[in-house]
């Protein structure tokens, strides 16, 4: 099919992988610089707004895989289309929202649509396509995010002080609108070749495993929450252990869990899980720490929140290619360094004002994505059988979202127990007492960092 299409189509395709993948890294960056004007305007506590950013993950975490399957039954311009259409009109909804609950709501549905372009996306450049166009294809999709995420801070929080926190979501409708005819017009029709089996008892058990898990998590540091603590943390043993006797009993499982019988495979699957999740809480962290601790205007946290996204921009894929050419473990050893070293430097040096720690911090994030982006992911597929690369590629993805999942949702937890603002408002937090919960979690972080670095160093690949 990839070679009979015109230069139009093509062209349509491009355009419409590059504002889809621009529409999912700005939407992941861009809410985070917003969450201490959320957490003030919504009169919550930081570990209450964290569930803004922790929906959106879950959506993604549970759903990715499961709309890859159905896209990759031959119905990729329709999981596209549908999951643009819902994007766009959850975006609106969220940009209209009055309350913290309707935000949630409509935050949760903007995720469901961020699965579905999440995962037709790779497959349009490998099914529709030239291959002498699936380089080109697959650049762009990166780049498009890449930028989105760059974007991302700078321009969410000059939005916040020049209109309102409304905007950082309003944006994404005009991106919706100009795809939607694209795909609708100019899209090659989905074909249906082979029916293949859809395992939606086990994608409803990875589901529910996910959201009763992170749900657990969260409200463990609320003692009023006790009993949720505990029928959460029942639900999320009885589904889990119902997912892995079910899956390992399927021909055609959703997820193939006889990968993780390789000890190689469990080691570097680990690491980047480790690796994302320290990152993604300290992501979620370091608006607050700028908004209280130094200060900071929302579009001076969105700029100093840009840095690392511009130093990935730049050199991520020359390292890439480099270990390319060489091997991957010493780039996945420097990844987890460098995120150790940002963990670090803010459990030891953070204070109020303190500017070089904050530098040192976001440069070493930067650096952590560099080395982290193209080396340690590939070593997720390459460490499968070779008739298990499409799940290893899964995988990959799936790991993201997870880590950005439990980090964002344990960095909170380890926050609010160790500064005992369960059930303060964000407006009431003093500097002091914020320190003391973000050096708690940026000291586990350094930890869980740590034991990243060894499950890197500890898988030997032959140089390439």
């Amino acid at each position: 099919m990839a070679e009979s299409l015109g230069k139009k189509t093509i062209a349509c395709l491009m355009i419409s992988i590059a504002f889809a993948a621009l529409m999912d890294g700005l939407d992941g960056s861009i809410v985070n610089i917003a969450l201490p004007t959320l957490a003030e305007y919504m009169n919550t506590d930081t570990g209450t707004i964290a569930w803004i950013t922790v929906v959106y993950f879950i959506m993604m975490a549970g759903l990715l895989i499961f709309f890859g399957r159905i896209a990759s039954n031959g119905a990729i311009k329709k999981i596209f289309a549908v999951g643009i259409a819902i994007f766009t009109i959850s975006s609106l909804g969220c940009g209209i929202s009055t309350s913290f609950h309707m935000l949630l709501i409509f935050r949760l549905v903007q995720g469901i649509g961020a699965a579905m372009m999440g995962a037709a996306v790779p497959m349009i450049c490998v099914r529709f396509l030239p291959r002498e166009k699936l380089g080109m294809g697959l650049g762009i999709m990166t780049l498009g995010g890449a930028m989105g995420y760059a974007m991302g801070p700078a321009l969410g929080g000059i939005i916040i002080d020049a209109l309102s926190w409304h905007w950082i979501f309003l944006i994404n409708v005009p991106l919706g609108m100009i795809i939607i005819p694209l795909v609708l017009k100019m899209f090659p029709k989905d074909i249906i070749s082979e029916k293949k089996h859809l395992d939606y008892f086990g994608a409803s058990l990875l589901f529910m495993s996910i959201v009763f898990g992170i749900l657990a998590l969260d409200r463990s540091t609320y003692p009023e929450d006790s009993q949720i603590v505990i029928a959460s943390t029942i639900l999320f043993l009885i589904c889990l252990i119902t997912f892995i006797h079910v899956e390992t009993k399927k021909k055609e499982p959703i997820l193939n869990l006889r990968l993780f019988k390789h000890w190689k495979f469990d080691s570097v699957f680990m690491a980047y899980l480790l690796a994302n999740l320290a990152y993604m809480g300290m992501f979620y962290l370091l608006p607050f720490y700028m908004n209280i601790c130094m200060g900071f205007s929302a579009s001076a946290s969105g700029f100093w929140l840009f840095l690392p996204s511009l130093i990935t921009l730049v050199f991520c894929i020359p390292i890439s290619r480099w270990s390319d050419r060489t091997e991957r473990r010493s780039f996945s050893v420097m990844a987890c360094i460098f995120v150790t070293i940002s963990c670090a430097t803010m459990a030891l040096m953070c204070r109020e004002n303190a500017i070089i720690p904050l530098a040192l911090t976001t440069i070493t994030m930067g650096l952590y994505w560099t080395f982290c982006g193209g080396p340690m992911a590939s070593r997720i597929v390459e460490n499968v059988a070779d008739e298990s690369r499409e799940m290893g590629s899964s995988l990959m993805n799936e790991t993201f979202y997870l880590g950005g999942t439990i980090g964002t949702a344990l960095f909170a937890m380890m926050f609010t127990m160790s500064a005992h603002s369960g059930n303060i408002s964000f407006a009431d937090i003093t500097p002091d007492v914020f320190l003391n919960g973000f050096q708690f979690a940026a000291i586990i972080g350094t930890i869980i960092c740590m034991i990243a670095v060894i499950l890197s160093y500890i898988v030997d690949e032959k140089k390439t």
